[in-house]
């Protein structure tokens, strides 16, 4: 196994409590802000953490005549499975005797493509849904903590993959467009039609593809089919005018979309700032999504 194939959070025994603790170390980094992202795409309401201050009501006797108070306790069990219909009755009882007071929750992460209907309401996602939230988050977040983050939640991702925990079917049954950094690979997707990256990269399905590259966007391609994993070019014969011309010294396995140009648009300029107003990238390393006919519209990444 190659070195960018191992997830820094290791292969052990019990993968279970590898996985929940590699979640729980996230989440940990990411603090309060991460957390209530979270839990709010899970559809899980935390209380709240700012502070209340009250004073004492006319005729109230044996008080103090204020109080501060903050009402953001909470406890948030997680119970994870690596394996599809896996969840188990009894199992479930016990844990949801711990849930005794409405800042209590419980929450099952497995595999599966679907709720398991035992859960009930149980509060639930699949592993895919939280790297996807993960994800999004990073979008979005001006943290300090940003760049560690998006560290960790490469290597979750991988951990997540390696565990086979992450599959599902690509759609291309929608409108949404993932948006990539592409000084690179904005050539190779005009020139040879494809866009390549890490092998094993997890996307949302989307059934477009654009490049921000120089501070803009320019080029909308349309994806012709499910990309695909593990694939080494050299053993394709589609991809010997790319090697020869464009990546002689090629090694290795990449992540390949086919596609084809679908229109040319904008340019859409880049205008996004950070929390000290100052000019930043669009994407940070990451995808970023939207809906095409968004895109058709808008002249500045700030409208996106």
């Amino acid at each position: 196994m190659k070195i960018e194939d191992i997830s820094i959070f290791g292969e052990y025994k019990q993968p279970e409590n590898r996985v929940t603790s590699a979640f729980l170390q996230i989440c940990k980094i990411g603090g309060e802000d991460f957390i209530r992202y979270l839990t709010t795409e899970l559809n899980i309401q935390l209380p709240s953490s700012e502070i209340a201050i009250h004073s004492q009501a006319k005729n109230e006797v044996g008080v103090p005549d204020g109080l501060l108070l903050s009402n953001f306790s909470f406890k948030l069990f997680v119970e994870s499975k690596i394996k599809s219909n896996s969840v188990d009755i009894s199992q479930l009882d016990r844990h949801r005797t711990q849930v005794k007071t409405s800042n209590d929750f419980l929450l099952y992460l497995t595999p599966d493509e679907n709720k398991p209907k035992q859960l009930g309401e149980t509060h639930w996602a699949n592993w895919l849904k939280i790297i996807n939230i993960f994800n999004d988050y990073l979008q979005t977040s001006q943290s300090d903590n940003k760049q560690l983050l998006e560290f960790l939640i490469e290597h979750f991702n991988t951990l997540l993959d390696n565990l086979n925990l992450l599959g599902f079917n690509w759609d291309l049954n929608n409108d949404k467009v993932i948006i990539v950094a592409g000084s690179w690979a904005e050539g190779v997707a005009l020139n040879y039609n494809l866009y390549m990256c890490q092998n094993k990269r997890t996307f949302k399905s989307a059934r477009y593809l654009a490049f921000y590259n120089n501070s803009q966007i320019r080029h909308v391609f349309e994806i012709l089919e499910k990309p695909i994993d593990n694939v080494d070019l050299t053993k394709h014969l589609e991809f010997k005018n790319y090697i020869e011309q464009a990546e002689p010294n090629y090694e290795g396995l990449r992540k390949v979309f086919k596609l084809k140009l679908k229109q040319n648009i904008g340019p859409i300029i880049n205008d996004k700032i950070d929390k000290n107003g100052n000019p930043c990238p669009f994407t940070y390393g990451q995808p970023r999504y939207t809906d095409l006919d968004k895109l058709l519209k808008v002249d500045r990444t700030s409208q996106i």
